[in-house]
């Protein structure tokens, strides 16, 4: 197939218009899908990160809470620790796990959107060469 004009016919000037832009089009296709990739796996990474926070936050809640009522609780502030009640650590890690729960809420709406756009992308590229066809079999 070429992609040059033969100057006699404008068929093949024709074609080899509609190659550059379908080429052009694949190029940009096959770009967007490695960033897409890129940024669906830091998505993924994210929310195994948030996971694991969660999970980490409500398994130690359930350990104080567990724990006697004479225990003393000691909240990491920078270097230093400052002495908390049951109830506020308890609360803090409550709110941790929730907040994980939030992230990794909005990080699957992100891949969510982020697979469909990729897919309408696709989609659009599909309907290039469909009427790239139907141009070159009038």
């Amino acid at each position: 197939v070429s992609t040059q004009s033969t100057g006699s016919s404008g068929i093949n000037a024709e074609y080899g218009m509609v190659d550059v832009e379908l080429k052009k089009a694949f190029t940009e296709l096959k770009n967007k899908n490695v960033e897409t990739s890129s940024r669906i796996k830091a998505v993924d990474s994210q929310v195994e990160q948030s996971r694991n926070r969660g999970k980490h936050a409500e398994l130690t809640a359930r350990e104080v809470m567990a724990s006697a009522g004479e225990t003393r609780f000691f909240e990491s502030v920078g270097r230093m620790f400052v002495l908390e009640d049951q109830e506020t650590i308890v609360e803090q890690l409550k709110n941790r796990a929730a907040f994980s729960r939030d992230t990794i809420s909005k990080l699957e709406n992100q891949k969510t959107y982020l697979n469909k756009s990729l897919k309408e992308s696709e989609d659009a590229l599909r309907e290039l060469v469909e009427s790239k066809k139907s141009v070159l079999a009038k």
